[in-house]
């Protein structure tokens, strides 16, 4: 007996990337439900990301997100903080095929108005994801499939399950620095009974910024 819905997922983020170094984004997404009256959340991110030779890369977010809670007519707000490392790799005939994973750790609690923080309860998942993607020729819509598990943390809240997510779309490029993400995605709890199932169709719009400086520059026309 699945407890099924659908929700839409609308972002925009914006990224600058800094000497293929380091990159730092800012996140807004909107998330409607027709369970929750509709609005069922938002949160806004921000994230930096540190980039290598070896593409084995890591990073940290914060992000703060206010939630609607129909129970109880009031909004609740939480912070969730995240660490990450990633790695990519190019394969096959001119390295059409892209294959990446990455490893998550994150950490989320409530903030309680005029409260100590600490009681409100903390929702802790280490999240491993693996995206494939192929670059098809002469074709601007390449595919890109995703599958990932959440393992909840050791002394979870009562209501916390492992879940797993899988997730097909593309990415529609405007111009050099703009674009736009599809995306498909089913989302399951690991639950005997009565697990929740969720259906998301997600857009997100991209803007990306590149900037090199000049010594960055002039070292690698030495190399």
């Amino acid at each position: 007996m699945p407890n099924i819905w659908a929700e839409n997922w609308f972002s925009a983020n914006i990224s600058f990337r800094l000497n293929d170094k380091w990159d730092f984004s800012f996140k807004e997404q909107l998330r409607l439900t027709p369970i929750y009256d509709i609005y069922e959340r938002n949160y806004s991110e921000f994230q930096i990301e540190k980039f290598s030779k070896s593409n084995f890369n890591w990073g940290i977010s914060y992000r703060h997100v206010i939630r609607n809670n129909d129970m109880e007519s009031r909004m609740r707000q939480y912070n969730r903080n995240t660490y990450f490392f990633t790695q990519k790799w190019s394969m096959g005939n001119e390295n059409r095929l892209n294959y990446k994973y990455r490893v998550q750790y994150q950490r989320q609690r409530e903030r309680l108005p005029n409260t100590n923080k600490h009681v409100s309860e903390l929702r802790k998942y280490w999240r491993i994801k693996t995206d494939l993607s192929y670059n098809i020729k002469n074709w601007k819509l390449d595919p890109k499939i995703g599958v990932e598990f959440f393992f909840r943390g050791s002394n979870h809240p009562t209501d916390q399950y492992n879940k797993y997510r899988i997730s097909i779309g593309t990415k529609k490029k405007l111009n050099k620095t703009q674009s736009i993400t599809f995306k498909y995605m089913f989302e399951k709890q690991r639950k005997s009974w009565n697990p929740e199932v969720i259906h998301v169709l997600a857009i997100q719009y991209n803007y990306n910024l590149k900037h090199q400086t000049k010594n960055y520059i002039d070292k690698n026309n030495e190399d």
